[in-house]
């Protein structure tokens, strides 16, 4: 329904309008000055005064009407009487409103722009209630409507030009620097309108579009900081689709996710329901895609938010999850028309987010085409890392992935890489399509990105190999023919197929494990003959993809039964000791009777030494361990007199002998002395007594205390008299207990005669002294 507006025709149309009317209008601008500091002198009944050329005083009072969508049609597609006139009608008036704004001049125009809101809300209306590309077969098929909704969308692209345009001519022209702020503080541009802006004519009009953006952010780079603000809301609009059709969302950026919010509620979802959702997430994606490709410099503002990791959660959990709804609810014969109707938007929603996730992503590679000669190569390597790094993450979401692939081939961009930045990573360039074709199930691209790698290996693959192969077994040498058995357990099966799938990720489990037994279960060998493109005709033939299915323990008891012509029914059947299924045994594991440990006690497990034996074949290998220890006494020195033992001898025959102490000592109590006493007894009179002989100069202080038992015995004193404090006792009995008569009468003695001791009345006594003429006063 759009048409192609030519901006350029059109503009010169309308300006040649405004020179015809600009000569009806007396006010020059001689002397060039800019819109801001021109001054109009205006003589109103004799009196002359300086207005500014932007005032409020140029505004004309008009009635003015907003748009509206037409609804001609009742619900059963009756049109309705008078509606189509009506809108018409509605419509042409906005429409010579509009051309009367364009024609007016310079001076006027901004005037009522600034102050004139009214004349913003006309341009909001018809930008916010037009059809957008995806709805134009709900507007009606009336070829005058048509034309009158063209002509008023193109009055509108129109009046957003001439807003961005600060010099339509050398009289008439404004600071860029002003513009910007008018625009801004006044919400003549707001992001919300640059959005729509880009939604209605972004398509038809990319080069016109493209134009007022581009102006629009380099007059006023605040506009930057407010795309920015606004991807919080985008996540919070994606969250809420979520919200919708998950029972639990999932948190973005390590975003906390209140309880009030985890509940999904989709189980009250209906067909108008789901229908608003896809309508509004195919409106924000579609808005986003066309404004990131009219404006690549905002991509780097949604990839530094990390924006594209919620595209990718949204496209993989909730575009499913909208099919899976509208298959429910509208895949029947009553409501097919507008099942197709959904899944074609459907279909359109995907195609916009994945031109976003292009949009976002790539701008790492357009920075490298655009300033191929400014960076340098170590930024080059970076901006590289980037998108291959984006890539690594997005390859996890098989249906995300393969999609994107389909629209934007990875492997072209890859070469394009490749071409840029001659040292990009090989290894992570090949995993990435080797990841891809897996999910895609192409074999004939794994081969041929492995035979890639196989003409131009490169040293860091190089490495990795022989890094991942030194802790293999070499088949070179010889082996028992035991180690070569191809009946390995479950458990050893599946190391050795993770083992080669760590470095072969393309290849399915189950076809590693036909090249396992191959090879007698040689992980390095399969990797070799895989490299090498070296396996055998028959495995060539199986698919590479082919999963692994474990055996069924079952079967081997099946044939046995079938071999024997009985069927064993024995909950013993099939386990590890059972020798109808199994070829070998572990020996180790059976004996008779009951089971002899090897050793009895503590004492044997310490003393058991066999381990030395095992180990001596390892150790002298290397020469650290030699025969030359013996483990028997060393008596080299048992004839000689060495050092202190002569003393230690006598010491030894001087010392006190041993005795038990009495209380540990257990006596019959009908048991007299025994004979062990009487000589401890006699013994201890005699060392008595050799002490009392040899210690001929007694202790003064033991003198004196003899002396003073032998004075108190004579007069009768040795019976000790209690103390003062004893006899005088002032303290008594705890407070509230009643004290006894003598402690009240000590405690008035003491009160009494207190001056007769310590410091007690010295003021007194040295009074009397004065008195007395010993102290001179």
């Amino acid at each position: 329904m759009y048409a192609n507006i030519k901006v350029s025709n059109s503009i010169s149309v309308f300006m040649s309008d405004n020179v015809a009317s600009k000569a009806m209008d007396c006010f020059q601008n001689p002397e060039l000055k800019p819109l801001e500091e021109l001054k109009f002198k205006i003589t109103n009944d004799g009196i002359t005064r300086e207005v500014a050329a932007l005032s409020e005083n140029w505004v004309e009072k008009r009635y003015y009407l907003y748009y509206v969508m037409p609804e001609i049609y009742t619900g059963d597609g009756i049109e309705i009487m008078g509606a189509k006139e009506e809108w018409l009608e509605l419509v042409n008036h906005i429409i010579q409103d509009l051309k009367w704004l364009l024609c007016l001049p310079h001076h006027k125009f901004w005037s009522h722009i600034i102050y004139e809101p009214f004349i913003t809300n006309i341009l909001v209306s018809v930008l916010q209630e037009s059809p957008p590309f995806y709805a134009l077969e709900n507007f009606p098929d009336v070829p005058e409507m048509k034309d009158a909704v063209n002509l008023l969308q193109q009055l509108v692209l129109l009046t957003f030009v001439r807003l961005v345009t600060n010099r339509e001519n050398s009289e008439n022209y404004m600071d860029p620097v002003v513009q910007g702020k008018l625009l801004y503080d006044n919400y003549i541009f707001t992001i919300a309108i640059i959005w729509d802006l880009c939604q209605l004519y972004g398509r038809e009009n990319r080069k016109t579009i493209e134009h007022v953006i581009h102006t629009l952010f380099k007059i006023q780079p605040l506009y930057e900081d407010d795309l920015e603000k606004s991807i919080p809301f985008l996540i919070q609009v994606f969250r809420g689709i979520e919200q919708r059709f998950e029972d639990c969302p999932v948190p973005f950026s390590g975003e906390v996710v209140s309880l009030c919010e985890r509940g999904g509620a989709s189980g009250d979802i209906t067909l108008s329901i789901l229908e608003d959702h896809v309508i509004h997430l195919l409106d924000v994606s579609s808005s986003l895609a066309i404004v990131l490709e009219i404006y690549p410099a905002g991509a780097r503002i949604f990839h530094k938010r990390d924006f594209m990791n919620r595209i990718i959660m949204v496209y993989e959990n909730i575009v499913p999850e909208m099919y899976k709804r509208l298959e429910q609810l509208a895949y029947s014969e009553e409501t097919m028309e507008k099942y197709f109707e959904i899944e074609h938007r459907l279909d359109v929603t995907r195609v916009e987010m994945l031109k976003l996730y292009r949009s976002i992503i790539f701008i790492s590679i357009n920075d490298i085409l655009e300033k191929t000669n400014e960076l340098t190569e170590v930024e080059i390597k970076e901006h590289v890392d980037r998108y291959l790094g984006v890539l690594l993450d997005a390859l996890a979401e098989k249906e995300f992935i393969n999609d994107y692939h389909q629209m934007y081939p990875i492997d072209v961009d890859l070469d394009v890489l490749a071409h840029i930045c001659p040292e990009v990573d090989a290894m992570k360039c090949d995993f990435i399509l080797q990841s891809l074709y897996a999910s895609l199930s192409d074999t004939s691209q794994i081969t041929r990105i492995a035979d890639k790698s196989k003409s131009k290996p490169s040293v860091r693959l190089e490495n990795n190999f022989e890094n991942a192969f030194n802790n293999m077994p070499s088949t070179s040498q010889s082996q028992p023919e035991e180690t070569l058995n191809t009946n390995k357990t479950t458990v050893e099966l599946a190391s050795l197929i993770t083992k080669v799938k760590d470095i072969l990720p393309h290849l399915g489990e189950g076809y590693i494990e036909k090249c396992l037994r191959h090879y007698n279960n040689d992980s390095e060998s399969v990797v070799n003959a895989v490299l090498e493109d070296s396996l055998p005709s028959d495995i060539k033939e199986l698919d590479p993809t082919l999963p692994y299915i474990p055996p069924d323990p079952m079967e081997a008891s099946v044939a046995v039964d079938l071999a024997t012509g009985m069927e064993r029914l024995n909950v013993f059947d099939n386990d590890e000791f059972d020798v109808m299924t199994r070829d070998h045994i572990d020996a180790s594991k059976v004996h008779k009777g009951k089971r002899k440990d090897k050793h009895k006690n503590l004492n044997e497990l310490l003393n058991d030494k066999s381990y030395k034996e095992e180990l001596h074949s390892v150790y002298s290998k290397y020469s650290l361990i030699t025969d030359d220890y013996e483990d028997e006494y060393d008596d080299t020195y048992e004839s000689q007199d060495v050092g202190l033992s002569a003393r230690d001898e006598a010491t030894e025959m001087d010392a006190r002998p041993f005795t038990v102490p009495r209380v540990l000592q257990t006596r019959s109590k009908y048991e007299g002395p025994s004979d062990d006493d009487e000589d401890e007894q006699d013994q201890n009179a005699k060392t008595s007594t050799n002490s009392d002989r040899t210690q001929f100069v007694q202790d003064p202080a033991v003198l004196r205390a003899k002396a003073e038992e032998r004075r108190l015995s004579k007069r009768g004193d040795h019976i000790r008299k209690p103390t003062r404090a004893q006899e005088k006792d002032v303290v008594g009995k705890p407070k509230g207990q009643g004290q006894d008569k003598k402690v009240v009468i000590n405690r008035e003695n003491k009160n009494t005669h207190k001056s007769s001791r310590a410091n007690h009345n010295r003021r007194t006594g040295a009074q009397w002294k004065r008195n007395q003429g010993m102290v001179p006063s």
